[in-house]
């Protein structure tokens, strides 16, 4: 029993000799390389187009909408496109203002309104009822 652990113990630690692939070079070097540094430094003029662009749809968000539904539907089109972490307090406003008011007038509601109104609010933690 003692020979077969004293076998095992000397044969991990011989050194392993592997044959060399000998793969050809690659044909776009150090391309990508550089690239991603050249990425990350960006210039004054993208960060304030950037900036800008943030407070449009923070603008957006904030102001007040003819009907419901268009305001339920920008909150979800931000949040698909995973950028509501940037405008979480003014989300968080309109939901809780749709919360309240509920559709107070019936003109626009219909069954895919009704259902993103009920997935946003359940989602933000509203305690929305799913029957009348």
């Amino acid at each position: 029993m003692s020979a077969q652990v004293l076998a095992t113990v000397s044969s991990s630690t011989e050194k392993t000799v592997r044959p060399i692939a000998g793969f050809h070079p690659n044909l776009w070097g150090d391309y990508f390389l550089t690239l991603a540094s050249d990425c990350k430094t960006s210039d004054t003029s993208n960060q304030e187009e950037y900036e800008a662009l943030k407070q449009e749809v923070r603008s957006m968000i904030t102001a007040t909408a003819d009907k419901p539904a268009q305001k339920l539907q920008l909150i979800d089109a931000v949040q698909r496109l995973g950028v509501a972490y940037h405008f979480e307090q003014e989300i968080e406003d309109a939901l809780e203002n749709i919360y309240h008011n509920s559709f107070d007038n019936n003109d626009d509601v219909d069954l895919h309104t009704v259902s993103l109104r009920f997935r946003l609010l359940r989602q933000q933690g509203f305690k929305v009822s799913c029957g009348k």
